[in-house]
């Protein structure tokens, strides 16, 4: 998540959300099992990542993450956590459904964040200056990102942009809430999906809308792709 317009600040939705108990029935155990089938990556961006990258990062097996968020404070407890190398009662949990059962599985992934940088994805802030600028990344994930998007044409034009990032046959993957609250939000749609794909270079093997329990979010969209070679 990124920016002002997520549905707490920073301290209060790491706490709803991410805390001891997983709450099955909000879509992430399905985001979870989509994840575990990206084979294991070098270079990983999570971009809008909020305080959240190391949950998505025991589905994966990715040896160095760039975590990207607009707002400090998030990124701020993502490095607090990844320093204490402890997981919590969710962190348990996903490491029980994904199969990581060796005993540094999860310390593993709390070293594998290399760096956090500011930025704001949805405004086309250019990452060129960043750690992100050297090399081509294998794998590029956004979680509620792109659900900020204010129109189908924004949609469009973030999908594009974040995914310059990738490598030829990268894999990319995400998912976006849907909020009963569509004020300032697109509508998400299958077609709007499929076209910013294709925008992107994006050949799509999940797309799924999955209902939610979350009154303020009733279901979500998950997605997994590859890009495609020039």
């Amino acid at each position: 998540m990124t920016g002002a317009r997520t549905v707490a600040a920073p301290q209060e939705y790491w706490e709803r959300y991410y805390a001891e108990q997983f709450r099955f029935g909000l879509g992430t155990e399905d985001i979870l099992a989509a994840l575990v089938q990206v084979p294991p990556i070098h270079r990983w961006a999570d971009l809008g990542c909020g305080s959240e990258s190391l949950l998505w990062a025991i589905a994966l097996r990715a040896e160095r993450l760039v975590a990207v968020d607009a707002d400090s404070q998030r990124l701020a407890i993502l490095r607090e956590f990844a320093a204490v190398e402890r997981p919590r009662g969710i962190h348990r949990t996903a490491l029980t459904l994904c199969g990581r059962t060796e005993p540094d599985a999860f310390v593993n992934r709390c070293r594998s964040l290399k760096a956090t940088v500011v930025a704001d994805c949805l405004t086309g802030a250019p990452l060129g200056d960043s750690i992100l600028a050297a090399t081509k990344v294998e794998l590029v994930t956004q979680f509620g990102l792109l659900g900020l998007c204010s129109s189908e044409q924004h949609f469009l034009d973030c999908f594009a942009a974040v995914h310059q990032l990738l490598a030829s046959d990268g894999w990319a993957a995400g998912a976006n809430w849907v909020a009963r609250d569509l004020a300032e939000r697109v509508e998400l749609t299958e077609p709007l999906y499929w076209q910013a794909a294709a925008n992107a270079g994006i050949s799509l093997l999940l797309l799924r809308r999955i209902p939610s329990a979350d009154p303020e979010f009733p279901a979500v969209w998950t997605y997994l792709g590859r890009k495609r070679h020039p």
